[in-house]
């Protein structure tokens, strides 16, 4: 009997405050960036891939209901921006005018706060401004870490609660320790696991798992 292929319905990302796991690596963020009442009305959140920026980021627009713009969009000035809280993604890819605007903006009370967030330090960012280099270098930053197994392994549980799944932790460790531990590889790794499993009907189990693992070296 040929082995049915299971339909693969895309998952949307939980977000939520209640989802967000606070440990070490960002319990000094999380903190900063919840407080607000920053200096200037400006934060930057920074922190490699997978370490939590978007997920956060999104925890305070919803706190604020804040607007969200993202760095690689063409942006200029808008008067839709005045009174908003702002978030601003991937702010290392906007234009100088539009990181400009947001700061000038926010320091004159316009806007209410703007929050930055990007993998790289402001004083990095590509700009030729001096003012603009100025006022990024003196930016208050909340830095993130790496995920550590704390994070990791309760990625790893949700992104198969979200597929309907309840694994053991002896799955959660065994992946921690055998697979590529960044969040996006976990979430593809889940998802393939998720397949496999329904398609050769089997539990999500440690033998499973290792068995799966195994056959994707060969």
């Amino acid at each position: 009997m040929a082995t049915q292929i299971p339909l693969d319905f895309k998952i949307k990302p939980d977000f939520s405050a209640d989802a967000f796991i606070v440990a070490p690596c960002n319990k000094a963020a999380h903190g900063i960036v919840l407080a607000g009442n920053w200096p200037n009305q400006c934060l930057s959140m920074i922190g490699p891939k997978g370490a939590g920026k978007t997920h956060l980021g999104h925890v305070w627009a919803e706190n604020m209901n804040a607007l969200i713009l993202y760095g690689k969009t063409t942006l200029e000035p808008d008067t839709q921006w005045k009174d908003q809280h702002i978030w601003l993604d991937n702010a290392d890819k906007a234009s100088e005018l539009t990181l400009f605007a947001l700061i000038n903006m926010a320091i004159s009370g316009e806007i209410k706060s703007v929050l930055f967030t990007s993998r790289f330090l402001p004083d990095a960012w590509p700009v030729n401004l001096p003012d603009l280099q100025s006022r990024l270098k003196n930016l208050t930053i909340a830095p993130l870490d790496d995920p550590d197994d704390e994070v990791l392994g309760g990625i790893l549980a949700k992104l198969f609660m979200d597929r309907g799944l309840v694994v053991s932790e002896s799955v959660i460790d065994y992946l921690l320790f055998h697979a590529d531990r960044s969040v996006e590889a976990l979430s593809r790794l889940v998802h393939d696991i998720d397949q496999a499993a329904a398609s050769s009907k089997s539990n999500v189990t440690r033998p499973f798992v290792a068995r799966f693992l195994q056959n994707q070296l060969l």
